[in-house]
Protein backbone atom coordinates (compact mmCIF):
# COMPACT_ATOMS: atom_id res chain seq x y z
CA UNK A 1 0.00 0.00 0.00
CA UNK A 2 2.91 2.21 0.46
CA UNK A 3 1.87 4.80 2.82
CA UNK A 4 3.60 7.90 3.72
CA UNK A 5 3.99 9.87 6.79
CA UNK A 6 4.72 13.02 4.91
CA UNK A 7 2.61 15.91 5.36
CA UNK A 8 0.72 14.35 8.81
CA UNK A 9 2.37 16.85 10.69
CA UNK A 10 -0.15 19.32 9.84
CA UNK A 11 -3.00 17.05 10.47
CA UNK A 12 -4.87 17.11 13.63
CA UNK A 13 -6.53 14.49 15.58
CA UNK A 14 -8.60 14.69 18.91
CA UNK A 15 -8.30 11.24 20.42
CA UNK A 16 -10.72 10.61 23.40
CA UNK A 17 -11.04 7.73 25.73
CA UNK A 18 -11.45 7.09 28.72
CA UNK A 19 -9.08 3.84 28.92
CA UNK A 20 -5.62 5.53 29.71
CA UNK A 21 -3.77 2.55 28.32
CA UNK A 22 -5.72 2.42 25.17
CA UNK A 23 -4.90 6.39 24.72
CA UNK A 24 -1.38 5.53 25.21
CA UNK A 25 -0.91 3.26 22.80
CA UNK A 26 -3.18 4.56 19.97
CA UNK A 27 -1.60 8.19 20.79
CA UNK A 28 2.41 6.70 20.10
CA UNK A 29 1.16 5.13 16.69
CA UNK A 30 -0.54 8.07 15.88
CA UNK A 31 2.29 9.97 16.93
CA UNK A 32 5.13 7.81 15.56
CA UNK A 33 3.29 8.61 12.03
CA UNK A 34 3.69 12.07 12.09
CA UNK A 35 -0.03 13.37 13.58
CA UNK A 36 -0.46 16.16 15.94
CA UNK A 37 -2.69 14.30 18.84
CA UNK A 38 -4.63 16.40 21.30
CA UNK A 39 -5.90 14.13 23.78
CA UNK A 40 -8.68 13.74 26.20
CA UNK A 41 -10.34 11.26 28.75
CA UNK A 42 -13.45 11.57 28.32
CA UNK A 43 -16.47 13.70 26.49
CA UNK A 44 -16.96 16.54 27.89
CA UNK A 45 -13.21 17.25 28.08
CA UNK A 46 -13.28 16.02 24.53
CA UNK A 47 -15.41 19.06 23.77
CA UNK A 48 -13.16 21.68 25.72
CA UNK A 49 -10.08 20.42 24.42
CA UNK A 50 -11.11 21.27 20.87
CA UNK A 51 -13.05 24.41 21.93
CA UNK A 52 -9.58 25.38 23.03
CA UNK A 53 -8.14 24.06 19.84
CA UNK A 54 -7.77 27.30 17.42
CA UNK A 55 -6.83 25.32 14.57
CA UNK A 56 -8.53 22.52 12.32
CA UNK A 57 -9.04 19.31 13.68
CA UNK A 58 -8.98 16.82 11.13
CA UNK A 59 -10.49 13.46 12.99
CA UNK A 60 -11.86 12.81 15.89
CA UNK A 61 -10.89 9.21 17.13
CA UNK A 62 -13.27 8.50 20.21
CA UNK A 63 -14.07 5.58 22.26
CA UNK A 64 -18.45 4.69 21.56
CA UNK A 65 -18.94 4.53 25.64
CA UNK A 66 -17.54 6.36 28.00
CA UNK A 67 -19.02 7.59 31.31
CA UNK A 68 -20.66 11.13 30.95
CA UNK A 69 -20.65 12.01 27.18
CA UNK A 70 -20.68 8.80 24.88
CA UNK A 71 -18.71 9.12 21.46
CA UNK A 72 -21.73 10.38 19.18
CA UNK A 73 -23.29 12.56 21.95
CA UNK A 74 -19.66 13.93 21.98
CA UNK A 75 -19.57 14.40 17.96
CA UNK A 76 -23.39 15.68 17.76
CA UNK A 77 -22.00 18.34 20.41
CA UNK A 78 -18.72 18.75 18.16
CA UNK A 79 -20.32 19.12 14.62
CA UNK A 80 -22.02 22.67 14.38
CA UNK A 81 -19.05 24.23 15.55
CA UNK A 82 -16.77 21.85 13.18
CA UNK A 83 -18.93 20.57 10.97
CA UNK A 84 -16.10 18.86 8.46
CA UNK A 85 -14.42 16.89 10.99
CA UNK A 86 -13.90 12.99 10.26
CA UNK A 87 -14.93 10.68 12.99
CA UNK A 88 -13.62 7.19 14.10
CA UNK A 89 -15.30 5.21 16.52
CA UNK A 90 -13.59 2.79 18.85
CA UNK A 91 -15.88 -0.03 20.66
CA UNK A 92 -15.19 -3.13 22.11
CA UNK A 93 -18.96 -3.54 22.28
CA UNK A 94 -20.58 -6.22 19.62
CA UNK A 95 -21.84 -4.52 15.89
CA UNK A 96 -25.29 -4.69 17.46
CA UNK A 97 -24.82 -2.65 20.55
CA UNK A 98 -22.95 0.10 18.23
CA UNK A 99 -25.59 0.11 15.39
CA UNK A 100 -28.70 0.52 18.74
CA UNK A 101 -26.42 3.53 19.59
CA UNK A 102 -27.02 5.45 16.69
CA UNK A 103 -24.06 4.95 14.72
CA UNK A 104 -24.68 5.85 11.22
CA UNK A 105 -23.66 3.65 8.30
CA UNK A 106 -20.93 5.85 6.68
CA UNK A 107 -19.35 6.89 9.98
CA UNK A 108 -15.85 4.86 10.58
CA UNK A 109 -15.76 2.22 13.54
CA UNK A 110 -12.83 0.04 14.48
CA UNK A 111 -13.85 -2.91 16.94
CA UNK A 112 -11.19 -2.80 19.90
CA UNK A 113 -8.39 -4.79 20.00
CA UNK A 114 -6.88 -3.61 17.19
CA UNK A 115 -3.94 -3.52 15.93
CA UNK A 116 -1.47 -0.58 15.01
CA UNK A 117 -2.30 -1.97 11.25
CA UNK A 118 -5.44 -1.35 11.37
CA UNK A 119 -5.34 1.74 13.46
CA UNK A 120 -3.47 3.14 10.79
CA UNK A 121 -5.49 1.58 8.06
CA UNK A 122 -8.98 3.17 9.54
CA UNK A 123 -7.51 6.79 9.90
CA UNK A 124 -5.90 6.46 7.05
CA UNK A 125 -9.45 5.57 5.18
CA UNK A 126 -11.21 7.76 7.06
CA UNK A 127 -8.89 10.77 6.00
CA UNK A 128 -9.27 9.88 2.16
CA UNK A 129 -12.74 10.06 2.70
CA UNK A 130 -15.16 12.89 2.57
CA UNK A 131 -16.80 13.93 6.11
CA UNK A 132 -18.48 10.83 7.61
CA UNK A 133 -15.48 8.38 6.27
CA UNK A 134 -16.49 4.94 4.94
CA UNK A 135 -17.69 2.01 7.57
CA UNK A 136 -14.52 0.17 8.97
CA UNK A 137 -14.89 -2.86 10.38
Amino acid sequence: MGSTTEGHQSRTILLIDDEESVRAVVMKILQRAKYNVLEAQHGAEGLRVAAAHAGEIDLVITDMYMPGLRGPEVIENLTPTRPNVRVLFMSGYTDEDVARWGVRPGTGFLHKPFTGQELMGAVEAVLAGPPGGPFIS
